[in-house]
């Protein structure tokens, strides 16, 4: 993880550059080899694979990003069908971290990041999955702590500006009951509601 912040007119600001461990390589490499040798036609094409697949994923591991900006996460990944994914801090809900046999084997982690209104395939894997993260749980946190802070500046926090009144006439209505409450079990008598 690497703080990084960068001015450039009306650039995005960039607050932090995620970084990919090199264990995420071999990783890859172990993936997609046993990918291959499950298949007939992989078998066959295995040797071809241990020639083209070191390269590609040198190349696939340099093109990785994730960077998080004062309003979204941006990540991009691939080489030839190259994807860039913008994610507004504000439409995040969760930010989940999984651990499997083989990411643990590396000493890896997988961050999926969850949004409002996502579409997940049906397979259950999110667009947002980032694989080999070096200090994935404090990039996480880091996000979440910028969407709690944009949030926050925004004025709106989680809750629309049109549903604050009725929360502030509940939080009132709780106080007095809670004050009612407290009045009987001393004895004394409870304060009257001016209204």
């Amino acid at each position: 993880m690497a703080d990084v912040v960068e001015h450039q007119g009306d650039a995005p600001v960039t607050l932090l550059q995620g970084r990919f461990s090199s264990q995420l390589r071999l990783y890859f490499l172990a993936y997609w080899t046993a990918v291959v040798m499950l298949s007939v036609i992989g078998i066959m094409l295995l040797p071809v694979w241990l020639v083209i697949g070191p390269p590609w994923i040198r190349r696939y591991h340099a093109a990785l990003r994730c960077d998080l900006t004062e309003r979204s996460v941006v990540i991009g990944k691939g080489l030839i069908f190259r994807r860039e994914l913008t994610i507004p801090l504000d439409k995040i809900q969760d930010i989940s971290i999984r651990e499997g046999p083989l990411l643990k084997r590396f000493g890896l982690l997988q961050l999926r990041v969850e949004t409002a209104g996502q579409s997940q395939s049906a397979s259950g894997k999110s667009d947002a999955d980032l694989v080999g993260l070096v200090d994935a749980r404090a990039v996480r946190d880091r996000i979440l702590e910028q969407r709690d802070r944009l949030a926050m500046a925004d004025g709106s926090g989680t809750v629309p500006s049109s549903d604050r009144q009725v929360l502030v006439d509940i939080r009132d209505s709780l106080l007095r009951l809670e004050q009612a409450i407290a009045g009987r079990v001393t004895g004394s008598p409870a304060p009257r509601d001016p209204q």
